[in-house]
């Protein structure tokens, strides 16, 4: 079994475990984490800095969050996807649950450095969401500025998965950075590649694709850096699988960046 198949066999357990409501609402909710067009990218930022139960738990719980928060909160008054599916009282319901599912995660984590980072990261994203109400649609008069927004909505828990996993690895400052930083870029990579992935117009897809692209380069230098203090590449594994999925979509020549072997 590979790294990648080892932790998301791990997440899939932890939410089973963890999240046994039957509720209608809150299973679509998790289903939004478990599908084959969203990975657990979170997770598998943290795991691949710190494998085993730990990571496996607090980045289920970065996971969770970002569904309960980012998919789920944020868009209570949506007029499509799951939220206009659930309707707000379930919408937020479903959110609430999956938000204490995380916390009794990162409980089991027993370590009270992981939960400030989270809990910092959690508050952050909150924020920005909160200020982001009447964010720019790609539809909108400028496409620029939703793209730069849908990258800054990405960092708080992306940014979080690469130092929960430095944390929970024992890292230095400096190499706490640099994974900091690859959790940042990889996670908004693969935020921007779902985006692209449901989108009809090509120039915007193309220009989003582009962006995804640029990002995992960026996280692939961390990667690289990591891999060579510590000897552990299984981040510069993670960077070159969201790579290949990048370079799947059909993005612009000139842009196609090698396939891992």
């Amino acid at each position: 079994m590979s790294f990648t198949e080892t932790v998301m066999t791990g997440v899939r357990a932890a939410v089973t475990g963890t999240l046994t409501c039957e509720a209608a609402p809150v299973q679509l909710a998790v289903r939004l984490l478990l599908s084959d067009q969203q990975i657990p990218i979170r997770a598998l930022v943290t795991c691949s800095i710190h494998s085993g139960q730990q990571g496996i738990n607090a980045g289920t719980a970065l996971d969770l969050i970002y569904i309960s928060l980012q998919q789920l909160h944020a868009h209570v008054d949506a007029a499509r996807g799951s939220s206009a599916l659930l309707g707000n009282a379930a919408t937020v319901l479903a959110g609430d649950y999956l938000t204490t599912g995380a916390f009794r995660l990162l409980v089991r984590c027993d370590d009270l450095q992981v939960l400030a980072l989270v809990a910092d990261a959690v508050n952050r994203a909150a924020e920005l969401e909160a200020t982001n109400l009447k964010h720019v649609q790609i539809t909108g008069d400028d496409p620029a500025q939703w793209l730069r927004t849908r990258q800054r909505l990405a960092v708080p828990l992306g940014e979080a998965a690469g130092a929960t996993g430095a944390t929970l690895a024992g890292y230095s400052d400096s190499l706490a950075k640099v994974a900091r930083r690859y959790g940042e870029t990889l996670v908004a990579s693969c935020v921007l590649l779902q985006e692209a992935d449901v989108m009809d117009d090509f120039v915007a897809r193309t220009t989003v694709q582009r962006s995804a692209l640029d990002l995992c380069r960026q996280a692939m230098q961390g990667a690289r850096t990591i891999a060579t203090a510590t000897g552990n590449g299984h981040p510069l594994e993670l960077a070159e699988l969201i790579a290949a999925r990048i370079n799947a979509t059909g993005h612009p020549p000139g842009n196609h960046m090698p396939a891992p072997d």
